[in-house]
């Protein structure tokens, strides 16, 4: 046994229990794996456990190895596979759900209480000032639910009539609402 003894043979004495195989089979990839991962990631230990984790598990597989498996490309497959799972699970952080919040931070909710009652507030001041038609309109339209047509019905007027005193209204209350 020496450097030139080709995989498949080196696979099928290991697998009858000549540990010395393996030796040479890890002496042969080990550090052409090695230099391989460092070119991808420049973490040295990284790259050094991710080509133990791929020669340990061809160890444990060795009862299953197929001598005339190409154990160069698998090697090299398996530390790429290593190698994107690694990388996967760097650029997706996991949180603890024990440390995630479910509720917006008091603050947040007496902030957002406030700014909504200054918003109703001002709705409703811009509501004011239209002219008592038009805000009898928009009411019921965006307050009861009511349709143009039932507006229209209910007040005895034509829906053109409705559509265009809620147009004028709603520039009205957003020009209002603009300049406060």
């Amino acid at each position: 046994m020496n450097g030139n003894t080709p995989d498949s043979h080196l696979i099928e004495l290991w697998r009858t229990g000549n540990e010395n195989a393996y030796r040479v089979l890890f002496d042969r990839y080990f550090f052409k794996l090695y230099n391989y991962t460092l070119k991808l990631i420049s973490d040295k230990s990284i790259s050094e456990e991710i080509v133990m984790d791929v020669m340990l598990a061809v160890w444990q597989k060795r009862d299953r190895l197929n001598s005339n498996l190409s154990l160069s490309a698998y090697l090299y497959r398996s530390v790429r596979n290593r190698l994107i799972d690694h990388l996967r699970k760097q650029h997706l952080p996991t949180v603890s759900l024990d440390q995630t919040s479910v509720e917006p931070p008091s603050s947040f909710i007496t902030d957002s209480r406030i700014l909504h009652k200054e918003l109703e507030r001002l709705y409703k001041n811009s509501l004011d000032r239209l002219p008592p038609q038009k805000k009898r309109i928009f009411t019921m339209s965006r307050e009861e639910g009511s349709s143009y047509k039932e507006i229209a019905d209910r007040l005895q007027l034509s829906k053109n009539t409705v559509e265009n005193h809620m147009v004028a209204a709603l520039r009205l209350l957003k020009d209002h609402m603009a300049m406060c």
